[in-house]
């Protein structure tokens, strides 16, 4: 082969060698680069973050509490993926306390007692059956927080009022063993122009009596959760009595309508462990502080009973209707129905 000849073979073989030379470089460029855009694009869980450490104590016994509990990890645990969520009963010790315990929240009268004596320094969420049962402690408790499972007094007043609006008295019950605050529902039934009728029951009292009286003065009970006074025993009695007197009852369970009374506005729990996730939310978005420090469900179910409302002669509104426009009213103006 001459000269000329290698010449051409030699260069040959030099581009197919840069052929693959810029082959290479251009897969490795091109991987790199979206390497980057992966990067950049994909958001990274920084491994320092810390968690958040969150303590429940409850009594696994009480079904209502078991339930709302389960549903309310669920919920945390889905919002937040650096949530350690761990539970205890109020007979065991929390060993773990310390500064990195962001809250502990006590639910039923055991959880709240146990979280209240022995965490003092902790910052706490309470979830309680209603006002009546427990409230908290100005000093004590300035940096805690509580959600009640029962409506506002507010929020019921209202609910009555768009039910009948020319129902002018509403009368309570009030036993010495769970006392009311009468001066707290007059303010919220104030706003309406509607006056609050307070029956005070002792054990020695015969109930039916009590509820003659109850009902004789107003135009509808106002029944709060209060076992001493409606329980099963006694619920049976109390509906035929305003029966008779044909004055309705206002309950505060899906339970109590079905039984017989008139109506009912109640949170299932799903929506009271949906309000507390939220108020656990808001609570570390505002750097560990509780927004407000009393709390109801914010969503919320109304009953009707068709067939009581038929015995009463009474005309009934649409539920669905009322449950919006409380819902509206609340939304628009939240300071003046809480």
């Amino acid at each position: 082969m001459n000269n000329t000849g290698q010449g051409i073979l030699q260069l040959s073989k030099f581009k197919h060698w840069l052929m693959h030379i810029l082959v290479l470089l251009t897969f490795c460029l091109t991987h790199t680069a979206i390497a980057e855009t992966v990067a950049t694009e994909t958001p990274t869980h920084k491994k320092n973050t810390p968690d958040h450490h969150v303590f429940i104590i409850y009594s696994p016994d009480n079904t209502l509490h078991s339930n709302i509990i389960q549903k309310l990890s669920e919920k945390l645990q889905l919002k937040r993926s650096d949530m350690v969520i761990s539970t205890v009963t109020p007979e065991e010790q929390i060993k773990t306390v310390n500064n990195n315990t962001d809250i502990i929240i006590g639910i039923g009268s055991a959880g709240m007692k146990n979280a209240d004596t022995h965490y003092p320094k902790t910052k706490k969420l309470f979830i309680s059956t209603d006002p009546n049962k427990y409230r908290l402690d100005t000093n004590k408790n300035k940096y805690d927080a509580i959600l009640y499972m029962t409506q506002s007094y507010c929020r019921q007043i209202q609910f009555i009022k768009k039910i009948n609006k020319n129902w002018k008295k509403i009368s309570i019950l009030n036993s010495q063993k769970k006392p009311v605050n009468s001066a707290e529902i007059q303010t919220c039934a104030n706003k309406l122009g509607i006056k609050i009728v307070t029956v005070n029951i002792t054990d020695e009292d015969n109930l039916t009596n009590k509820i003659k009286t109850a009902l004789s003065r107003s135009d509808v009970l106002l029944a709060l959760p209060d076992s001493n006074i409606y329980n099963k025993k006694t619920v049976k009695n109390i509906l035929l009595t305003s029966y008779r007197l044909r004055k309705p009852v206002i309950a505060f369970s899906k339970n109590f309508v079905d039984a017989g009374a008139l109506a009912a506005i109640y949170s299932s729990t799903e929506q009271i462990a949906q309000s507390a996730s939220t108020i656990i939310k808001q609570y570390f978005k505002s750097g560990e502080q509780f927004k407000k420090s009393i709390n109801y469900p914010q969503a919320f179910n109304v009953s009707f009973n068709k067939q009581v409302f038929k015995a009463l002669d009474l005309t009934m509104p649409d539920p669905e209707q009322i449950r919006q426009d409380l819902e509206y009213q609340e939304t628009n103006n939240p300071a003046g129905w809480q």
